[in-house]
């Protein structure tokens, strides 16, 4: 099993969004694996996008045709 070791920060974040989402058998594997260290630092690396502008934006996107069918159901042509 892997331990892992962040700031209490974060921890309590990952801690919040498992309750809102009514995950409480990973906020107990959380808590067995996951180490308080009071001198993390987070690193200060951030990586750039490669993507262009306009590379898979909604404006460069095809039309689609969509085909309803008689239950409602939508699919593409």
């Amino acid at each position: 099993m892997l331990d892992y070791r962040m700031d209490n920060i974060t921890f309590e974040e990952i801690i919040s969004i498992l309750a809102k989402n009514g995950r409480p058998d990973l906020i107990v594997e959380c808590k067995e694996n996951i180490k308080i260290d009071p001198d993390y630092k987070p690193s200060s690396f951030m990586r750039k996008d490669s993507l262009s502008d306009d590379e898979g934006s909604a404006v460069s996107e095809e039309e689609y045709e969509v085909h309803q069918d008689s239950e409602g159901f939508l699919s593409l042509k």
